[in-house]
């Protein structure tokens, strides 16, 4: 891999390797942006194959984050953190505190919060090493839930999609397939059976799926590859990113795509399809800003009242994008990247002036 090419692809400012054979530990750090604040960095753990697959994550993730945060004017810039490993037998204490040494190396230009398959008592494993860690529960003096509030901004976002697409924002009645099952997934569609959506949902996981029919029994399962054929209006992706394939995409009965995942194509030639043929995508990191919203706040020492208005705003900003696309003729993506670097470029150049 040519390091500075694939950094170079993305905007990557830095990067560290992590090797450390005595726990186990093998890891990426990227720190994509830091002209708004601190990078917030999400941690996640999964297997990689390569380390190629690995730093590449790394990179798109840090990116996205960046995006996020500048799309909701956020006080915080983007990264992410990367380990290779097993989440199911690879971690331990001195894993994580291990992860925390290298945090408080940043000096505070780093803040870890957990991502896939990274826990609270992991968290609180790295705290014992630095003060640098956002997003833990209220008892131990964070700001509590992320998936809570990132399901929120998603909810807001599928809303704005359903006002462009069926003229209200109302998601009463309206059918949605849902595909992940994780944190946010479930967090979402607590929301959407309150809002009386008629849902369909899928995971590679059963047991998931059989806690959230208890949650209402009126919620149809189908297998993974089922989702993308089901008949709705919405269609929300809140599993791993890059699943839709071009063959999936052709399968697609939804007329929107609304959902948490930051990127649900495995190629560009499958958005294009999906673009071409009028379905109103909306990028998850877009609509997926909650928990940057809310650990932001953390980090100004800001209420929750203010979380919460600042969600509602996500709303706007999406008939913002949506109109913004209309008129163009290019795409809700476009505009939100182009927004986010003009919103960086302008605080950059106001901070020059200091």
């Amino acid at each position: 891999m040519d390091f500075f090419n694939t950094m170079g692809r993305t905007s990557c400012k830095k990067m560290v390797i992590i090797n450390e054979p005595q726990v186990g530990l093998k890891g990426v750090i990227a720190i994509n942006n830091n002209t708004l604040g601190p990078s917030v960095c999400s941690c996640k753990i999964y297997p990689y194959k390569s380390i190629d697959n690995a730093i590449n994550d790394a990179l798109q993730i840090a990116s996205f984050n960046t995006c996020r945060a500048a799309l909701t004017h956020t006080d915080v810039g983007g990264g992410s953190i990367i380990l290779i490993g097993d989440p199911d037998t690879d971690k331990s204490e001195f894993y994580f505190r291990t992860v925390g040494i290298y945090i408080q190396q940043f000096k505070g230009d780093l803040y870890i919060t957990a991502e896939s398959g990274v826990t609270e008592q992991d968290m609180l494993y790295v705290k014992k090493e630095t003060p640098y860690v956002l997003g833990l529960s209220e008892k131990y003096g964070g700001s509590g839930n992320r998936a809570k509030h990132t399901a929120q901004t998603v909810l807001q976002g599928m809303k704005a999609a359903a006002k462009e697409r069926f003229g209200e924002a109302s998601l009463k009645g309206k059918k949605i397939s849902l595909q992940g099952l994780g944190y946010v997934g479930e967090a979402l569609i607590r929301l959407l059976v309150d809002e009386g959506a008629i849902l369909t949902v899928t995971d590679l996981d059963y047991d998931k799926i059989k806690q959230i029919q208890d949650i209402n029994s009126s919620i149809k399962a189908v297998k993974p590859k089922e989702i993308y054929s089901v008949e709705a209006d919405i269609f929300s992706p809140c599993a791993f990113s890059s699943l839709m394939t071009l063959d999936n995409a052709k399968e697609l009965k939804a007329s929107i795509i609304a959902g948490s995942a930051n990127n649900v194509f495995e190629n560009d030639e499958a958005e294009n399809y999906i673009i071409d043929n009028g379905v109103l995508y909306i990028p998850g990191f877009v609509i997926n800003a909650g928990d940057i919203i809310q650990v932001s706040n953390e980090l100004k020492g800001m209420s929750e009242e203010k979380t919460d208005e600042e969600i509602k705003q996500i709303f706007y900003k999406t008939i913002k994008l949506i109109q913004k696309s209309k008129d163009s003729k290019k795409s809700v993506k476009y505009h939100a990247l182009l927004e986010a670097k003009e919103y960086i470029d302008a605080i950059s150049s106001v901070k020059m002036l200091r």
